[in-house]
């Protein structure tokens, strides 16, 4: 397994898995010697391009309005929806079932690619964006929201 695989499989931050690589080497070595897919496998971790089963009663509203019962959606749409409501107990949720580095992750993608468009498009009026993605004040809470988790 990669870094990056094991830093999404596990939670960890880059910095805790360079510092097990020289420190505790032989966690590292075993982490690194098992195959990506059989983990994953093992511990019922989801990838960004999983669909899962989605249960609308856990989050505070349903986002995926074409059914209100249980249905399947891929990953990166349950995350992406629900950041955009900047609910607190929603974005909670979504760390506990994704993990915060996964929630993050689609955070800064977001963010990323409004300010590589350079606007946001509203009902045919377009907002310029300036600046850094992160300095963003939305971004800003929504990352604060999910570092607390």
């Amino acid at each position: 397994m990669t870094q990056q695989q094991m830093s999404k499989l596990l939670d960890v931050s880059d910095r805790t898995l360079r510092d097990w690589k020289s420190n505790r080497s032989r966690l590292y070595t075993l982490l690194e010697n098992l195959e990506y897919t059989d983990v994953k496998n093992k511990i019922d971790v989801v990838d960004l391009s999983d669909e899962v089963e989605f249960n609308p009663q856990e989050f505070s509203t349903n986002l995926f309005w074409q059914t209100s019962n249980t249905s399947h959606q891929k990953v990166y749409a349950i995350i992406s929806n629900y950041l955009s409501t900047l609910n607190a107990d929603d974005i909670k949720e979504l760390c506990k079932r994704f993990g915060k580095n996964m929630v993050k992750s689609v955070l800064n993608d977001k963010y990323k690619s409004l300010y590589k468009q350079g606007f946001i498009s509203t009902n045919g009026m377009d907002i310029p964006l300036n600046g850094k993605y992160n300095q963003n004040p939305i971004y800003k809470q929504l990352s604060g929201i999910i570092n607390d988790f």
